[in-house]
């Protein structure tokens, strides 16, 4: 009996499923129609609204379906190629939206005279190295270990980011591990007493000492150097290098040498010494005379308003790869430092513009076993900068003088060297300007739009305007039947806690009806009163 029971109450729940399930299905498919029907009346009214002939087709019930179809066909096909080219725009907005075009007008050019790096063959001058020997290990000129500490500090002056070997002998000696190696080099290192002019008599051409990867030098007409120092130093605030209006003057620099000699490396005034390309060896009594072609690559103002991946390169004043002023040749540089960092948790002397403990002997052996920087000089990459200046040898004329027939100068006599460098005006430069701007794209846009779909942003806002308007038209007529069947809900529930209410006074109201009776029965059986006149 009991599983009867259970079979027909499972029956009638399944029956009761079912019926509810074929009831859903039925309203889902009817507001399908209905839905269905509303978005037709949304297309056709976007196209008329826009002025779009083929959207409207597509929904017309009053054409055959093959016709509706074929619009249909039309207006995706037209969507997808609009689609396509206009991500083809943005691409080369992206990636290649600037072009290096020439330029000839070159009668109202200036330009900046090169720099030059002069490092010195011998860097240490004997008094201060004496004193600075005796100072720090207290040795003098008469002890065994003299000559010793002396070619320590000749490995540290002559080392160079190529070559310090010599001073990776130094490693085990732990008398030289506390030692800062830059301070050392500041102190015993050669000073700069040459006379320096040029073609503009009241321009004073700015000397720096600067530690670059040839070693300690001498920075003349580079404003760029002054970020070889490490002092913190803004980009506005940097001294300006030589320049001349070419064609109009002769532009030159003269630097005469006393008693010295030493390499010349020739560069931009806006990069520091990092290349081989122009070397100029000075020895005593060489009087040289040099001539350099240039050619300047130039940037236009709109340029600065594309991104770096953009322009693929980076204005000076910018700041990048942890550089508040940036050159390719920093950057080259400030990599390696951070290589020789990573390797043996030490930043060479040469970069003192690089945070890090510096590198005692120890270290610089450490890197010798890594034999850096050889392989850092395949993996370090950087942008170039947006204006470049690069300069070309093209004449050379060299004479000697103070010696004759090869005879030794005299004690009395001082041997002199000279070296100008002087510009060859050019007549061409090259300069970077922006040829597919962001006004160029909004247009290529446009005209996508108006050739394969055939709208403008007029026509764009409207079509939006009436979805938009359609879509909360339907979502507050939704909201409006979401509260009133609340409502209906909740009004059945209150007139059902009323009849609830109303059943459980009933037998309250009956029994106080019988109490009612009941004490009018008892007051029938009452004596009557007496009345008394």
């Amino acid at each position: 009996m009991d599983r009867r029971r259970l079979w027909l109450w499972l029956k009638g729940i399944s029956v009761r499923l079912l019926r509810g399930l074929l009831a859903f299905l039925r309203l889902f498919l009817a507001g399908c129609r209905s839905y269905a029907g509303r978005l037709r009346d949304v297309v056709a009214e976007a196209g008329a609204e826009t002025g779009l002939l083929a959207i409207s087709l597509c929904v017309n019930r009053r054409i055959h379906l093959l016709e509706r179809l074929f619009w249909l066909a039309i207006v995706i096909s037209s969507v997808i190629a609009a689609l396509l080219l206009s991500r083809f725009q943005l691409d080369r907005y992206f990636s290649s939206p600037t072009v290096i075009s020439v330029d000839r007008d070159y009668r109202g050019w200036n330009g900046s005279l090169p720099a030059v790096t002069l490092c010195y063959y011998d860097h240490i001058d004997s008094f201060k190295a004496n004193e600075y020997i005796q100072e720090v290990w207290n040795v003098s000129i008469i002890d065994e270990d003299y000559f010793y500490f002396m070619d320590f500090l000749y490995a540290v002056v002559n080392a160079t980011a190529g070559n310090y070997a010599e001073l990776a002998k130094f490693a085990e000696d732990e008398r030289f591990d506390q030692i800062d190696l830059y301070e050392m080099i500041q102190r015993v290192d050669r000073p700069f007493e040459q006379v320096i002019s040029s073609f503009d008599s009241s321009f004073e051409v700015h000397v720096q000492m600067v530690m670059t990867e040839r070693g300690s030098c001498y920075a003349i007409n580079s404003p760029m150097s002054t970020v070889l120092s490490g002092q913190p130093v803004a980009y506005e605030l940097m001294p300006q290098p030589l320049s001349c209006q070419y064609g109009k003057q002769q532009c030159y620099i003269r630097m005469d040498l006393y008693e010295s000699t030493g390499v010349l490396d020739v560069h931009s005034p806006f990069e520091v010494s990092a290349t081989e390309a122009n070397i100029v060896a000075l020895h005593k009594s060489d009087e040289i005379t040099a001539s350099f072609k240039v050619l300047e690559t130039v940037a236009s103002k709109n340029l600065r308003e594309l991104s770096v991946a953009q322009r693929k390169c980076v204005f000076n004043n910018e700041e990048t790869s942890n550089l508040k002023i940036y050159s390719k040749s920093l950057c080259l540089a400030r990599c390696r430092a951070v290589m020789a960092l990573e390797m043996c948790n030490c930043v060479p002397f040469f970069y003192p513009y690089v945070e890090g403990p510096s590198c005692n002997p120890a270290g610089f052996e450490c890197l010798l076993d890594f034999k850096w920087p050889i392989w850092a000089l395949h993996i370090c990459k950087c942008p170039s900068t947006c204006t470049e200046i690069e300069y070309t040898m093209q004449t050379v004329k060299k004479s000697s003088w103070g010696v004759k027939n090869n005879e030794e100068v005299s004690s009395s006599e001082t041997a002199t060297s000279s070296f100008r460098w002087d510009l060859i005006p050019p007549k061409v430069r090259m300069r970077r300007d922006v040829v597919y701007s962001f006004e160029d794209l909004v247009v290529s846009f446009g005209g996508v739009l108006a050739l394969f779909v055939g709208v403008s942003v007029m026509g764009l806002v409207e079509m939006g305007h009436v979805i938009i308007y359609n879509m909360l038209l339907d979502a507050f007529t939704i909201l409006r039947m979401v509260v009133g069947h609340v409502r209906l809900f909740c009004g059945r529930g209150n007139r059902k806690a009323e009849a609830n209410h109303h059943h459980q006074q009933e037998p309250q109201q009956q029994r106080h009806l019988v109490d009612e009776r009941l004490s009018l029965a008892d007051t029938a059986e009452l004596p009557p009163f007496d009345y008394v006149n």
